[in-house]
């Protein structure tokens, strides 16, 4: 039987933070910076070109700033104009998709993304049976490869881990996914709204270290009414994304010394 090979999501909108404009770049987004010369987007979307698993790609991004990527622009399949926030991109993204095809969503910050890795991903998520299915990385397998590249650690009963720019999703899924996300957003900031969703007994257990990966996904599942699990990449490019100026001056020099 034929391998399972996925349409990839690549998210591309928004729009360019402060910091990016206060040192003089000028793009429509994250996704446009050049790094090492190329823009990320571009570089996104050659690694899921090269990979064996990804059979179509749909970029969401605005349609004029995708026309001026020159080279990149024949990388992509289908282009969908962004719809208001991350969730309304999503859900753009999706529109059209059969309900049941799960789809590889793929951020556009990653420079170090290679083909290799999005292959690794994709294996994952076909070992995987679920409706979302989120990547993480080990902090140790993460810092033996680019140990001066930061992140935010989580530290969970199995190890410390942080996300990885790649999920998957059965596009059906999305317009619970969109309900779901907009109720966190909507707790982050009140702990007894936080609470009701994730319970006093994991928000303690995930201050102490010692929730594990199982009930997280258990939570997820039971708040989304969805099947929920955590995808432990090997991959540490999966992780390697630009956030501030710092990310981008850390990675050039990355790419420069190869």
């Amino acid at each position: 039987m034929a391998e399972e090979r996925f349409t990839a999501l690549a998210l591309a909108g928004g729009f360019l933070e402060d910091d990016f404009r206060a040192a003089g770049y000028v793009a429509a987004n994250k996704a446009y910076l050049p790094v090492g010369g190329v823009p990320m987007l571009t570089r996104v979307l050659q690694a899921l070109r090269a990979s064996d698993s990804i059979a179509r790609i749909r970029c969401v991004t605005p349609m004029e700033a995708f026309r001026q990527l020159g080279s990149g622009s024949d990388l992509c399949d289908d282009v969908v104009e962004p719809s208001g926030d991350l969730v309304g991109s999503l859900l753009a993204g999706m529109a059209g998709l059969p309900s049941a095809q799960r789809v590889i969503i793929v951020a556009t910050d990653m420079p170090l993304l290679s083909a290799q890795a999005v292959d690794s991903f994709a294996g994952l998520a076909r070992a995987t049976p679920c409706d979302i299915g989120y990547g993480f990385v080990e902090r140790r397998a993460h810092e033996r490869a680019y140990p001066q590249v930061r992140h935010t650690w989580v530290r969970l009963r199995e190890g410390t881990y942080c996300g990885a720019g790649v999920s998957v999703m059965r596009a059906g899924a999305a317009p619970q996914v969109q309900d779901v996300l907009r109720r966190f957003t909507a707790a982050r900031k009140s702990p007894l709204k936080l609470a009701s969703l994730f319970s006093y007994g994991l928000l303690l257990k995930a201050l102490s270290g010692t929730l594990r990966i199982s009930e997280v996904e258990r939570r997820a599942s039971e708040v989304s009414g969805l099947v929920c699990r955590g995808l432990l990449c090997d991959q540490p490019e999966l992780a390697v994304n630009i956030d501030q100026i710092e990310d981008l001056r850390t990675i050039e020099q990355i790419i420069g010394r190869r």
